[in-house]
């Protein structure tokens, strides 16, 4: 096995043409993932490398504290399946800033959770935080 990995990385070819797919499906998901947040106008810190976009829910909290940031995670969990890393988990002391890493999943997987973060945040906006229900989300799945 050793030997194997050792010939594919004395592969020029093959690492060029490795990191350049890598390239380029790493800009696919990035885009796809700023698209679906500026649709859904929610503010993103652009990314200048890396795998992760910081974006702003502040707005679709229940309360501006970390215990509306949880609940949100958690509404994202259970009704969607969505994982996002909160600010918290990051030591950021403004509640609602969540990590979401677009490179995690094959960007068929990251467009259909986008999807369904759109269908959350748009009922948080129509119906707000007490019109919520398991009824008023069985459509997000």
């Amino acid at each position: 096995m050793q030997m194997i990995v050792s010939e594919m990385l004395t592969d020029d070819h093959f690492i060029y043409g490795f990191l350049e797919n890598s390239r380029q499906r790493i800009r696919y998901s990035y885009e796809l993932c700023i698209a679906r947040l500026d649709e859904m106008v929610i503010p993103y810190v652009p990314a200048k490398a890396g795998i992760f976009v910081y974006a702003d829910f502040s707005s679709l909290l229940p309360e501006q504290t970390a215990e509306g940031e949880a609940r949100f995670s958690s509404l994202l969990l259970e009704a969607g399946r969505i994982i996002m890393t909160p600010g918290s988990a990051q030591h950021d002391k403004k509640p609602g800033m969540f990590r979401i890493c677009y490179c995690f999943v094959n960007p068929e997987v990251l467009e259909m959770a986008m999807q369904r973060l759109d269908r959350i945040v748009g009922k948080i906006r129509r119906w707000h935080w007490d019109n919520l229900n398991a009824e008023s989300l069985t459509d997000i799945l």
